[in-house]
């Protein structure tokens, strides 16, 4: 294995809520090189009806960080994509291009608003596959309706959605509560992605050791390589899994 894919990432500057500015950027770059990422798939908020930067921004930016030297240190490749808040007017935004899907494949890493209905979710989900694009539920232990519900995610996994999750989730913590709930749905091979959902270099890091590790540990190498980059090259080249 090359290394892992990180599919869910706030790591543009200036853009959204994470990195405030070029320097965060590329120390939250070197932080995850130093995870083991080597590839990002940037995915700023998308928010239909909010001043969101425009996919011409997003891609200079990308390759500018590409570009950039870090003192010959080696860094991931950066991708572009968005992280999708569902609306209903998101397929028009997507299909008129103001919304990115993930490197201009069908797929696109879509959000929900954590106390959104399990009904609303799931209308959602089956809108987005009509209009042609593959959504990847983004953070499925956020919402309420399906947290410790599994057969309602194997509803959406049936339906023909992916699940993301993140790596902070199977953090080993008395506060974490969603570490059992992530546990069972990728022994029930529920779980297709991992992201870190990263927003910072000092806080909300790219740091996934910890979770790799756990992941080896219970379920071995093999679902380490599926969810961390076989999985994410698929996609990557617009393939269904």
């Amino acid at each position: 294995m090359a290394g892992y894919c990180d599919i869910h990432s706030h790591i543009l500057p200036g853009v959204d809520d994470g990195a405030r500015d070029m320097e965060e950027t590329l120390k939250m770059l070197s932080a995850a090189y130093e995870e083991g990422i080597r590839v990002i798939v940037a995915t700023p908020h998308y928010i239909d009806g909010y001043m969101n930067a425009s996919p011409d921004k997003l891609y200079t930016l990308i390759d500018e960080i590409n570009m950039i030297h870090s003192g010959g240190r080696k860094k991931p490749k950066i991708l572009p994509g968005n992280e999708l808040l569902y609306s209903n007017d998101i397929i028009r935004a997507l299909d008129k291009g103001d919304a990115l899907t993930i490197r201009g494949t069908r797929y696109i890493l879509l959000e929900f608003l954590e106390d959104a209905s399990y009904r609303y979710i799931r209308e959602g989900v089956t809108r987005c596959l009509y209009a042609g694009y593959i959504p990847i539920l983004a953070h499925i232990e956020r919402y309420q309706s399906l947290r410790n519900m599994d057969e309602l995610v194997a509803d959406l996994v049936k339906t023909g959605a992916y699940i993301q999750i993140n790596f902070s989730s199977l953090k080993r913590s008395i506060h974490n509560t969603d570490r059992s709930f992530c546990s069972r749905l990728i022994k029930k091979s529920l779980v297709h992605f991992m992201g870190t959902d990263a927003h910072g270099a000092y806080d909300r890091t790219p740091s996934i050791q910890g979770a790799v590790t756990y992941l080896q540990d219970r379920y071995g190498e093999q679902t380490v390589r599926r969810l961390l980059w076989d999985n994410p090259i698929t996609m990557l080249k617009n393939r269904l899994l």
